[in-house]
């Protein structure tokens, strides 16, 4: 079985498989375990993220995945940008305060701001598009942003 941890998702394997999905069930070690979709009809059952490209200000582009979801805010969508080293940049940060980490993806990623994103379409999922102005979370009950 190719299950993984989210945190643990490379580009490589997004690479392999476009789309991952959160099984939830006693084969899985908790609730972070992720593992390859292969079938269409699995989609409905469970959340699940899907490959995405991110479009740099100055027109780089970045690989990375989005929680699928028909709601478009950023809260349900949890936009990652991968690194080819390992590194993540996370726009969502929930309640917590975000801070741009000091390391050079993360700087190479800010300096790019805003950044565009659309993810594939994939088992009959439509794509999903939007921009990110910098971190979000949300702090009394408003998203707010840290550019």
């Amino acid at each position: 079985m190719t299950d993984k941890q989210v945190c643990e998702l490379t580009i490589d394997d997004l690479g392999s498989y476009s789309v991952w999905f959160f099984p939830m069930d006693d084969t899985v070690e908790d609730e972070l375990t992720i593992r390859p979709l292969a079938e269409q009809e699995t989609c409905s059952d469970f959340q699940i993220i899907v490959r995405a490209d991110f479009f740099g200000e100055n027109g780089s582009v970045y690989c990375g995945y989005l929680y699928w979801d028909s709601n478009l805010a950023v809260e349900y969508l949890r936009p990652v940008v991968l690194s080819g080293t390992g590194e993540a940049v996370s726009f969502w940060n929930g309640i917590v305060t975000p801070a741009w980490e000091s390391s050079e993806f993360a700087d190479l990623i800010r300096s790019e701001l805003p950044i565009s994103y659309t993810s594939e379409p994939i088992f009959g999922l439509p794509s999903i598009c939007g921009k990110l102005e910098g971190l979000y979370y949300l702090s009394d009950d408003q998203v707010c942003c840290v550019k």
